[in-house]
């Protein structure tokens, strides 16, 4: 049986050059989460730093989570008043984003 849980999109973060793993990860947590939970129909926002000390292949620093019911409801939250400034705000700590837009679909086992 498969569950499908509507619409995710993710985003592939490089941190900025002159940022340590801890000052990423810090401005991430505590000023950006702060603006991107506020987006219109969010209904889940997950990040996930990864700590290329730990796990020197990573090929990036972290990844966010935004989940919506559709990918009308995704648009419409990107399009407005928050999705604009959280869009801005990307640029104040990390280098590069690289966006997906995928459903999970989740298998039983």
């Amino acid at each position: 049986m498969s569950k499908n849980y509507g619409f995710k999109y993710v985003s592939f973060l490089y941190k900025k050059d002159h940022q340590t793993f801890d000052e990423f990860v810090s401005y991430w947590t505590e000023v950006h989460a702060e603006i991107a939970i506020k987006l219109p129909k969010l209904r889940k926002y997950v990040i996930n730093p990864i700590d290329r000390r730990q796990s020197p292949e990573s090929p990036v620093d972290g990844f966010c989570e935004l989940w919506f019911d559709s990918l009308e409801d995704a648009d419409e939250a990107f399009s407005s008043s928050i999705g604009s400034k959280a869009f801005q705000d990307i640029t104040n700590f990390v280098e590069r984003a690289v966006d997906i837009k995928t459903t999970e679909i989740e298998k039983s086992i």
